[in-house]
Order: C-alpha cells, then structure tokens, then sequence
C-alpha cells in the first residue's frame, strides 16, 4: 500500500498478510480530504492500528505526533518498521508505535488527542464502550473516526454527535464527536 499525500505522498509501506482489513486508498483519501484542516498540528490516536495506514497518512500530513496501538505483536513490529522506514523528511512530526491492549492502553494513557482513528475487527467492533474510554484522552473539540463494517448496526450513546457518516464499498466511516 501507499501514503495518498502529504510529505510522504506516494511512498509505499508494509501490510500484515495475515486476514488484516486495512483502511483503502481510496477511503483515507476521503477521510483526510474531510478531515484536512484539522491535521496539521494535532495529536493522533491511532488505534486498532494493524498497519498503521490512517497514522502514517496523518503524519504525512502533518501531524505533531501520531500513536498507533496495536496488541497483535506481528503487526506491532510492521507499524515500528514502516514510521521507521520514512523517518528523516524534514518536517515529520513524533510518532510512537505501542503495542497493547486498547483499552488497557486507553486507561493509563497519560495523552490528550485532537484526532483519533479506531478501526477495530469487525468482530470487536463495540463502538459505546469505546466511546466511554475514549472520553478523557479526547481534547476538546476533537474528533473520533470509526470505521465499521457498511451493513453493520451500531449504537450511539446520547452524549456523543454524529457529524457524518460515509460509505466506501464494505466500509462505513463515523465521524463523531461528544456533546459539549
């Protein structure tokens, strides 16, 4: 796969092979188009992160500093291996590659991040329970985009807005946001 834009436009970097869903060229492409002003300067959250495609794509963009977490272990050391790879280009923000539970990570995060990007298995995809534990690390004003299967249900607590929500292909982009 590739970065879509930014310092890194167009570099390639490695994919787990092993049943991984990355986030396609084409849906971060959309995603950063939406999200463009908000980039440049934030604090990134990227969690499930397997590759790390939608941390890589911001800091490419911008991005101050970018955490990916990410508990599978081989897919851990592909996303040290790719922010390794293209350090160096003048410009690039911190980046930091932990591998952890989310949640268990989410409850010692000593962070507070303008965007965060949560792309769980489908399977694990519990969008109220990572919205409770998303709430201190969440500045304010910031943003949550979660990525869930197209023709999957899903529920949102009250105190959180659907800003949008987009469609590429099998996939289904929420951007939210909690109530003030």
């Amino acid at each position: 796969m590739r970065i879509n834009s930014g310092i890194l436009g167009r570099r390639n970097f490695e994919v787990p092979r092993d049943g991984l869903r990355p986030t396609m060229e084409q849906a971060r492409e959309a995603v950063f188009s939406s999200l463009a002003a908000r980039v440049p300067g934030a604090r990134v959250l990227d969690l499930f992160a397997g590759s790390g495609s939608l941390g890589l794509e911001a800091w490419s963009r911008g991005a101050a500093s970018v955490t990916a977490v990410e508990k599978v272990p081989g897919h851990w050391k592909i996303i040290q291996g790719n922010f390794q790879a293209l350090e160096g280009a003048p410009d690039l923000g911190r980046w930091e590659a932990v591998q952890a539970d989310v949640y268990d990570y989410l409850k010692r995060s000593p962070g507070c991040f303008d965007l965060i990007f949560a792309d769980p298995p489908y399977d694990e995809a519990d969008l109220p329970r990572l919205l409770e534990a998303l709430r201190p690390v969440l500045a304010p004003g910031g943003r949550l985009v979660f990525e869930i299967r197209a023709r999957g249900a899903y529920s949102l607590p009250p105190e959180w807005n659907l800003i949008k929500e987009k469609r590429y292909g099998g996939t289904r982009m929420l951007y939210l946001e909690p109530l003030k």
